[in-house]
């Protein structure tokens, strides 16, 4: 490091403190070969924020992280169900997707671990019909969809559950 130096610490982590840290790397650049300028960087430990937050009574898997997960059955479901979630945040709804390639039982169960009040289901008949399934992950009940309307809906079924 040059000049500007930091590190983040926790005094409940013991001999081990340090959560993260960084600072300036003037020259690192002209010592590994390269044009001499300036740089900046900071690690962070995602093991050691964990603990940190354990330290303070403050677990990261607890409570609802989503109120809406996406569930797409298929490359092209996944494709349009990214246009799903990002009109859902943009009308304030909290939402996120299965990126990988899950089948429904997988997927709902990140729908699970996320605490997501409602799934939202998309697959080939789906796709075809315009239309998307809108699970209430506590009552198992569903109710198809049109596209179009997944905003207004889900904004409608979370006000009622969680009023």
């Amino acid at each position: 490091y040059t000049k500007t130096c930091f590190e983040f610490v926790h005094d409940g982590l013991g001999a081990q403190s340090g959560i993260g840290g960084g600072g300036r790397y003037d020259g690192l650049m002209a010592q590994l070969g390269g044009q001499d300028l300036s740089g900046i960087g900071f690690g962070l430990g995602v093991d050691r924020t964990v603990l940190a937050l354990e330290a303070e009574g403050v677990s990261p898997t607890t409570g609802r992280r989503v109120d809406v997960y996406g569930v797409p059955m298929g490359a092209d479901a996944k494709r349009r169900m990214a246009v799903v979630v990002d009109r859902l945040r943009r009308a304030g709804v909290s939402a996120d997707m299965s990126y990988g390639d899950r089948g429904l039982k997988g997927a709902m169960k990140g729908a699970d671990r996320a605490g997501a009040l409602f799934a939202l289901v998309l697959g080939d008949n789906e796709l075809r019909d315009g239309t998307v399934v809108l699970r209430d992950l506590s009552t198992r009940q569903q109710t198809e969809v049109a596209v179009e309307d997944v905003e207004q809906v889900v904004t409608r079924a979370l006000a009622e559950v969680t009023a």
